[in-house]
């Protein structure tokens, strides 16, 4: 008796374990380090097959992976439909590697964004020709190729075909046989692979829509900004991990090849998410009650930390005012009608702040698409939002 191998599926972009469960709530495919870490422990050292339709996805999530495969106790083999950007890290971590006749293989460079001065530049591409090192080896280590061979490779954008994959290296031989060889044996692949039309969310804008979609669904502003985030994910304009344009602006499915549905439309398509999407807004509720205690516990203890910079009316009417607000935010406002003493704390706040070297960091994701967010903005907005009463 022939033992069935367990299979494991990869299929669509590779994506943090936080952002996993939003795709499957939309019914998209996507796939997280976690997915396949629960597929090897299912497996329990057993040998598996990985089946791969992936255009790729966030490159340190591959690198997890990566390291998942190399480490299996069981021999593992891997199946490829499409496998390109990050997703070919997981063939090349695989003992073997067999590709569909209809296969694509394609690798590049590390892709990442960032803005600012020469230095900024100069620092981004330095980080990306490192996190250029780390696939360099793992296609090294697969093909035997010199690291000059792979980067001339990377930097073309090189997409390759079964034949060509095979001669590179990359791929060990055909699930099927040679098709250019005659075989009694049919074709038993389900479906032919035209081309990748992933929709693929951006880190960003997937924590956007699960904070969204963890609030009570009767918040008719909510589901508004949900429709209006909804209406903007697009689909990439070629199949590798290119960088998307997302939330520039809704467009229609006619002009843009847009995707909008309402809340009630994604329920409808996946009626077991209504249970899901309720356990998960009860647990929201009693999380975001917990840290409502500790937020508020947080504001007074900042009021109480410059009540004697600013006077006892304004310290009362920020505590429990009707628009009550914390203590950066009076002392901004004090700071604005003239007091002294708040504009002394700023200064402070401000010499506290370059001493501890916090606008040196930054954040961002190579090959996610993402570029360094400024912190002073994300704090100005914040101040206005806090001055106009939201």
């Amino acid at each position: 008796r022939i033992r069935k191998l367990k299979k494991i599926n990869i299929k669509g972009p590779i994506v943090s374990n936080s952002a996993a469960w939003l795709y499957k709530y939309l019914g998209w495919d996507a796939a997280s380090p976690n997915d396949l870490r629960d597929g090897l422990e299912e497996a329990a050292g057993d040998d598996v097959v990985i089946e791969i339709n992936s255009p790729g996805g966030v490159c340190v999530y591959g690198y997890e992976m990566y390291t998942m495969i190399m480490e299996y106790e069981g021999k593992v083999t891997v199946h490829v439909i499409s496998a390109m950007s990050a997703a070919t890290l997981l063939v090349c971590a695989a003992d073997e590697a067999l590709i569909s006749d209809t296969g694509i293989f394609m690798i590049h460079n590390a892709q990442s964004s960032a803005d600012g001065d020469y230095r900024d530049m100069q620092m981004e591409a330095d980080a990306l020709r490192e996190f250029n090192a780390g696939l360099i080896n793992a296609y090294v280590r697969k093909t035997g190729k010199s690291r000059e061979e792979i980067q001339a490779l990377m930097d073309n954008d090189t997409f390759m075909s079964p034949k060509t994959a095979i001669e590179n290296g990359f791929i060990d031989g055909y699930m099927f046989g040679d098709p250019d060889k005659k075989s009694d044996e049919p074709n038993s692949l389900a479906g032919k692979i035209v081309a990748s039309d992933m929709q693929i969310i951006s880190e960003d804008k997937a924590t956007a829509l699960m904070k969204l979609i963890m609030k009570s669904a009767d918040n008719k502003e909510d589901i508004k900004e949900l429709e209006n985030i909804l209406g903007t994910v697009k689909e990439p304009k070629n199949m590798g991990e290119k960088k998307e344009e997302i939330g520039k602006k809704a467009v229609s499915d006619k002009e843009e090849g847009g995707v909008k549905m309402s809340l009630d439309e994604l329920i409808k398509n996946d009626p077991e998410a209504q249970a899901e999407l309720e356990t998960r807004m009860a647990e929201a509720r009693a999380e975001g009650r917990t840290e409502g205690v500790d937020a508020e516990r947080n504001r007074i203890k900042s009021l109480d930390a410059i009540s004697g910079t600013v006077s006892a009316e304004a310290l009362k009417d920020a505590k429990y005012g009707e628009n009550p607000i914390d203590g950066p935010t009076l002392a901004y406002q004090a700071m604005v009608k003239g007091d002294k003493a708040a504009t002394a704390y700023m200064e402070a706040a401000k010499k506290d702040s370059e001493e501890s070297g916090v606008g040196d960091v930054g954040t961002g994701k190579v090959d996610a698409g993402q570029g360094k967010t400024d912190e002073s903005d994300e704090m100005a907005a914040y101040i206005n939002k806090r001055k106009e009463g939201k």
